[in-house]
């Protein structure tokens, strides 16, 4: 396992909850109380003609060189998604100007864009951080991504570079997307993947009932979701099917080429995205991995509070954050 700084407490569930679906699950559904970060809305027009819904949120004395974050949801998920929100929350209140992004037909983007989101489309994002840094050009922005949304960060952060992004945090992010699928398709995994695909299926029959010229869906028979992706998301997206979809867009052979620092937060117990592919993957030294032994996929819920939570996932990625930027101000010499 990686070390983990003495600063941060180690990960550390309670007894009844070591187990990867159950953190996955109870993480889920563990009740907090549910802030409601006060936002502005903007719209972002993206080249094809597709339409992004942002949500930012500026903390009170925020000045245009102080920091920012980017916050991107997983599948399935939106900028009202709980674990963005909270995220969200924390951020504000440290002092942190914070945009939620809803990808391309996700949450309150749905009706705006005729395409959909996937795991490679990062170029979505690096729009996102240039309307960022048109706005405010002094502001240093983390990227933080949970899950798919993950994915894309980290893709950002290969892509775009030091320029765009000051730091990049992943959670759970499904980097070998192929191992996913086969993962997702063991019989312990069938209601994770039936859950998924009945909502994208559920998400893509609406989307092609507001846009009809889109024509028929094609999903007829579809159960898993490598048989959606092999059939929907390849078909609209140019890839010739799910295995070249997968094989382009994964991260595992490409890691080492980002040069962000950055964090990535994974739990070895994490029912559907497999841990091995981080072990295999080249990475530079700035880009750590924090592999802890248990947490399920976007779960870690804590045995005891850390910051006043038992959400060790938001406390983490608030610290690391904090310390990046507490690191580019001494860098920069600005007090």
């Amino acid at each position: 396992m990686v070390e983990i700084a003495d600063k941060v407490p180690r990960f550390e569930p309670p007894g009844w909850l070591r187990g990867g679906h159950a953190q996955t699950i109870v993480g889920r559904y563990w009740p907090n109380p549910r802030p409601h970060p006060p936002a502005t809305s903007h719209e972002l027009t993206l080249p094809d003609g597709d339409r992004l819904l942002l949500l930012e949120s500026t903390p009170a004395g925020w000045n245009p060189s102080d920091p920012s974050a980017m916050l991107v949801h997983g599948l399935a998920g939106c900028s009202g998604s709980a674990y963005v929100v909270r995220l969200a929350d924390r951020l504000i209140r440290s002092g942190i100007r914070v945009i939620r992004v809803n990808l391309r037909g996700a949450g309150r983007s749905f009706g705006m864009s005729r395409g959909i989101y996937h795991a490679g489309r990062s170029d979505d994002l690096r729009a996102v951080a240039d309307w960022m840094r048109a706005r405010h050009p002094d502001s240093p922005v983390a990227a933080v991504g949970f899950s798919l949304g993950a994915n894309l960060v980290l893709r950002l952060a290969m892509e775009a570079g030091p320029d765009r992004i000051a730091c990049v945090v992943a959670a759970n992010p499904p980097i070998d997307l192929a191992a996913c699928a086969r993962r997702m398709s063991e019989p312990e995994n069938r209601l994770y993947d039936w859950n998924f695909v009945r909502w994208l299926r559920s998400t893509v029959d609406r989307l092609h009932r507001r846009f009809p010229d889109l024509g028929p869906t094609g999903l007829e028979g579809v159960r898993t979701l490598y048989e959606f992706d092999d059939r929907y998301t390849a078909r609209r997206n140019g890839f010739a099917s799910a295995d070249d979809y997968y094989e382009r867009c994964s991260l595992v052979a490409t890691l080492g080429r980002i040069e962000v620092p950055g964090l990535i937060v994974h739990a070895v117990d994490d029912p559907f995205v497999p841990h091995e592919p981080f072990l295999q993957a080249e990475r530079r030294p700035s880009l750590a991995l924090e592999l802890v032994p248990h947490g399920g996929h976007l779960g870690y819920v804590s045995r005891r509070p850390w910051q006043g939570d038992r959400r060790w996932l938001e406390s983490r990625i608030l610290s690391f954050v904090q310390g990046a930027f507490s690191s580019l101000v001494v860098l920069s010499g600005r007090r």
